[in-house]
C-alpha cells in the first residue's frame, strides 16, 4: 500500500457506491504466472489468479524470493481481493495482504456499502475512511483498468484507499505496441501510473491486447536506481492454456 513497503506491487481496481446487481461478469477468468527479475537478475517468481463466478470475484496475487537477497530473506507475498459487481463495474469487499521478508507485516480492508465507510487496519495502526464514488483499493483497479480497455478507454482518475487516507491516482495508456515475451510476439496496451514531472519512479503493466487484456508483464523502479520486472511464462485465459506464438519482426 503505501511506499514503505518491500514487496512489488502492480495491481488496482475501481469500484461504484451503488448496490450489485444481478448481471454477467463482465471479464474473463485469468491465471498467469510470471518470473521475477530484479535489476535484470532473476530474483523470484510471481502468479495472478482472477475468477468470476455468479457475480462475485476474487482476485490473488502471490510473489515468493527464489535467488539472491530475496531468497535469502525469505521474501514471500500473498494477496486476496473479494468482490461483486456493482453498475457492472468491479466493487471491492475485502481485501487482505501479508508480506513476509524476516518480519511479517499484515494489511485488511473491509468495505461497508451500507455504511458507506471502509476499515483499514495496516502495520502501524488502523483508520475507518469515508467512501465515495471512483475510490479504489490495489487489488481491484487493475480490473477496472482491465475492463475499460476493452470499452476503448486510455485514462483514469481515480482515488485509491491507502492506510490511513484516500489519495488520488492517475493512470493513461501510454503505448500500444508488439512486445516480444517467452510466450513470443503480443501485442499489448502499456498503462503508466502518472507522476509528478519531477518524479523519477515508474509503474508500467502491460495488458495483452488479445488474450482479454490480461496482464502479463509489469515494470517498477526509479530512473538511476533499482529496476523490478515481472514477465509472464505461462497464460491461461478462460481456463484454456495460451500457446507459445512467433517472435516478433526484428
Amino acid at each position: 500500500m503505501s511506499s514503505h513497503t518491500h514487496s512489488p506491487k502492480f495491481f488496482l481496481a475501481v469500484f461504484l457506491l451503488i448496490p450489485a446487481l444481478c448481471v454477467a461478469d463482465p471479464l474473463t477468468d485469468f491465471e498467469a504466472r510470471l518470473e521475477l527479475y530484479r535489476n535484470e537478475k532473476l530474483s523470484g517468481e510471481m502468479r495472478f489468479e482472477f475468477t468470476a463466478q455468479d457475480g462475485r470475484w476474487t482476485m490473488l496475487s502471490e510473489t515468493k524470493g527464489t535467488k539472491g537477497m530475496a531468497s535469502w530473506i525469505g521474501l514471500q507475498e500473498n494477496s486476496t481481493g473479494e468482490g461483486d459487481w456493482a453498475a457492472g463495474q468491479p466493487r471491492p469487499l475485502r481485501y487482505e495482504r501479508n508480506v513476509k521478508a524476516i518480519v511479517t507485516r499484515e494489511w485488511s480492508a473491509e468495505f461497508d456499502w451500507d455504511k458507506r465507510v471502509v476499515h483499514t487496519v495496516y502495520p502501524d495502526g488502523a483508520s475507518t475512511l469515508e467512501l465515495e464514488p471512483g475510490v479504489v483499493d490495489e487489488m481491484g483497479l487493475g480490473l477496472a483498468i482491465r475492463q475499460g480497455l476493452g470499452n476503448g478507454e486510455d485514462e483514469w482518475f481515480l482515488k485509491q484507499v491507502d492506510e490511513d487516507e484516500v489519495e488520488d491516482v492517475h493512470f493513461k495508456v501510454s503505448a500500444v505496441k508488439p512486445v516480444q515475451t517467452p510466450l513470443g510476439c503480443m501485442n499489448m496496451h502499456v498503462v503508466e501510473k502518472v507522476r509528478a514531472p519531477t518524479s523519477k519512479r515508474y509503474t508500467r503493466t502491460y495488458y495483452a491486447t488479445d488474450h482479454e487484456f490480461a496482464p502479463v508483464l509489469v515494470e517498477h523502479g526509479k530512473q538511476g536506481g533499482d529496476h523490478v520486472r515481472g514477465q509472464v511464462v505461462a497464460l491461461k485465459v478462460n481456463g484454456k492454456p495460451v500457446a507459445a506464438g512467433p517472435n516478433c519482426p526484428p
